[in-house]
């Protein structure tokens, strides 16, 4: 009920406005309160790929490796959407940020951004959108989503937006006139949950995140089949802002790209279910620069 009231609230058209639900708590923010104000503290956002808790549980083990070896705190910053960890990023508000792969391409043609790594997953550093159904919905074809409601994951999303207005492009239509309504959801994970309960009747989801639901045997992902998948584009990566120290962009890019050299890396990469950080390819990210036109078009 709780996921369902969420994709409620963020409904989304050409007449409403979208809702933001806040991610943390005013009792939370003032538990920081005395971290933020601290000219040490190392600054690093996250905006909600998965869902909140699941995002922060998965990296507090490499956030407390990062601050052991750095000798610093970090301070966690988690917001909503990906525009407003690109603004951070743009303002020099955070230090260094997890992100998605449309949001570092717009982020690195402004020069506001800069490369620390990326994963490698099953033996690839590129993901890519997967459209799903429910298994029994009878729906087996993105063709069969047309006049049906369906759930983008964040408006600078690509696998969970920007990759289906393209495969719906290549169709001859837009969301508006395809979709008989849309929705954000703000989280893959909340998409997936969203067409296995029924909430909508498909979603764009990242590739990445689904196959490990999968190997969770996640209940809402053991619903869902996928009816199309995406072009392959650059995984999502991490990078620091243009205004970051010098220094500590070093520090933190090498930490990060050594992690499988020791136990403790090779543990926490286990945890996260990554075979490795290594340097970002721009070329891989291509594919996501080439469906940018698609950006304004609902």
């Amino acid at each position: 009920m709780i996921i369902l009231s969420l994709i409620i609230v963020v409904a989304c058209s050409e007449k409403q406005e979208l809702t933001y639900v806040p991610l943390i708590s005013t009792e939370e923010e003032n538990d920081t309160s005395l971290l933020e104000e601290s000219e040490n503290v190392i600054r690093t956002a996250f905006a909600s790929v998965v869902s909140p808790e699941e995002t922060r549980y998965k990296y507090d083990l490499l956030i407390k490796y990062l601050e052991d070896h750095l000798e610093r705190p970090i301070l966690i910053i988690q917001k909503q959407t990906y525009d407003e960890v690109n603004e951070l990023l743009k303002n020099g508000e955070v230090d260094l940020a997890f992100i998605c792969s449309l949001s570092y391409v717009i982020g690195t043609e402004e020069g506001y951004m800069v490369d620390v790594a990326t994963t490698i997953i099953d033996n690839s550093d590129t993901y890519r959108s997967y459209i799903i159904t429910h298994k029994n919905s009878g729906l087996e074809t993105l063709a069969d989503l047309k006049g049906k409601r369906f759930a983008f994951a964040d408006p600078y999303s690509y696998t969970g937006r920007l990759a289906a207005l393209e495969m719906i492009d290549q169709m001859g239509y837009t969301a508006n006139d395809f979709f008989e309504e849309t929705f954000y959801t703000y989280s893959h994970d909340y998409s997936v949950s969203a067409v296995a309960r029924g909430a909508v009747d498909g979603a764009a989801v990242d590739s990445i995140l689904f196959d490990m639901l999968l190997d969770l045997e996640n209940e809402d992902a053991m619903q869902i089949q996928i009816v199309q998948k995406g072009p392959w584009a650059g995984a999502p990566p991490i990078v620091v802002s243009h205004k970051t120290d010098e220094n500590l962009k070093t520090e933190i890019k090498e930490l990060i790209l050594s992690l499988n050299e020791n136990p403790r890396g090779q543990h926490i990469l286990q945890e996260l279910k990554i075979q490795e950080y290594v340097p970002i390819n721009r070329e891989k990210y291509q594919p996501i620069r080439d469906a940018m036109k698609f950006m304004g078009e609902d």
